[in-house]
């Protein structure tokens, strides 16, 4: 992820489509935003976890989705951004992916945050979502708008304000991809682009990296991304819309207009997608202040996903640990059973007496008096990142009664030593 900063910015377009108008100032405060748009292979490894615990995924997640082409031998298959999934299920991988990384979850089934939203099809509000947790969760179209901006204004894509296709994937922009999703970061400086409809000439420019200054791919173009907010075509004439941090519309506030006009209430979509025309005539979808929308059910091959995370690491050390029958005794799922004493020194019944110290389970620096400083988290135990060489290593499992450590080297497995004596 990268560090979006705190800032006030005018959001939207008055020369353009009247969803995006007025222009407006908002203020952002600062939050972290996933350098790509999220990849399969990170979809599948986050949902096969959450499946396995408790979570529910619709069925065209997995069956419907579109992968990278046959051809494409350059990296795998599968760092083309996910897609065909719905806002729901969006929502639900982003508590998924919290929870495996054992962050505290956004989004709730209650006002009391007790009820972590796992399955169904649920039109949260904003009373359940916990905004100041540690976790993952959708932008909203304020952050998202902020961050493709780079806070700018005068920006009309998040690269400056001319397009070719070297600097974006969207429709017949000449990439090699026909009209398809792009791998997440293609266009970093190495993409190829071809003379197509629309190319502009892009297959003349020099390939450029086209992050954001923010450090940031593909806010321009490839899918398009789910955003918090509920859609409503006059949203930016409210005075609500200039507040600070600004969520979008409430249900209470739209149920009685949408019911008037007899549509259904639909989920912001932000981003232009590889079937978005530059056309004036569309409202030319590849610019940064169009806005789309979809019913929150609706699935699309061009509609993938983004997270954010607010600038909060504040979870207190191994807080999803359970209480057992006896004092001071607690059980991790991940990490296995250990003893806290009344200061920081721990005895765990594999790794004996160790030093914990970091957020939640996911900044876990722990002391082992036989090898120093050694890091790990829920995500990658039983690897461990020592500090004291910059080097990884595995828990040995198989032999855990002598805390053995097993490093890879040349190929080949090598005990460097026990946690604990006998």
């Amino acid at each position: 992820m990268r560090f979006v900063p705190e800032g006030t910015f005018w959001m939207g377009d008055n020369k353009n489509l009247s969803d995006e108008q007025p222009l407006h100032l908002v203020s952002v405060s600062p939050f972290y935003m996933d350098v790509y748009e999220v990849h399969i292979w990170h979809w599948d490894k986050v949902s096969n976890w959450a499946t396995e615990n408790g979570y529910e995924f619709s069925i065209a997640s997995k069956d419907l989705r579109k992968e990278g082409p046959f051809w494409y031998k350059d990296n795998s298959l599968l760092v083309f951004p996910m897609n065909m999934i719905s806002w729901y299920d969006a929502i639900k991988w982003c508590n998924a992916r919290s929870e495996l990384e054992g962050r505290t979850p956004v989004y709730y089934l209650d006002s009391n945050f007790s009820a972590v939203y796992r399955n169904g099809d649920v039109d949260l509000n904003a009373s359940n979502v916990k905004w100041n947790a540690t976790g993952y969760r959708l932008p909203t179209e304020v952050e998202w708008e902020y961050a493709a901006r780079d806070g700018l204004y005068s920006k009309l894509y998040p690269w400056g304000n001319f397009l070719n296709g070297s600097l974006s994937n969207y429709y017949n922009n000449g990439d090699p991809f026909d009209n398809s999703a792009s791998p997440v970061g293609y266009f970093n400086g190495y993409q190829r682009i071809i003379e197509a409809a629309n190319s502009f000439q892009g297959e003349d420019y020099k390939a450029t990296d086209q992050k954001s200054s923010f450090g940031i791919h593909d806010l321009g173009g490839n899918v398009s991304e789910w955003c918090w907010d509920w859609y409503y075509d006059e949203w930016y004439s409210q005075s609500a819309a200039s507040s600070v941090d600004n969520r979008g519309p409430s249900t209470d506030f739209l149920s009685p207009i949408n019911s008037g006009r007899g549509v259904k209430m639909t989920r912001v979509v932000r981003g232009g997608n590889f079937r978005s025309k530059p056309d004036a005539e569309y409202g030319n979808e590849v610019r940064t202040a169009y806005r789309n929308f979809f019913t929150p059910e609706s699935t699309q091959r061009r509609v993938g996903l983004r997270c954010v995370r607010g600038d909060n690491d504040n979870d207190p050390l191994w807080h999803t640990a359970a209480k057992i029958s006896f004092p001071n005794w607690y059980y991790l799922k991940w990490l296995g059973y250990y003893w806290h004493s009344r200061f920081v020194w721990v005895f765990h019944t594999e790794f004996g007496w160790v030093y914990p110290t970091g957020h939640g389970s996911y900044d876990n620096w722990i002391f082992f008096p036989k090898h120093g400083w050694m890091w790990t988290n829920s995500y990658v135990y039983p690897n461990f990142y020592s500090d004291k060489d910059s080097a990884w290593y595995q828990y040995d499992t198989e032999n855990y009664e002598y805390g053995w450590f097993i490093k890879s080297a040349s190929g080949e497995k090598k005990r460097i030593g026990r946690v604990y004596p006998n």
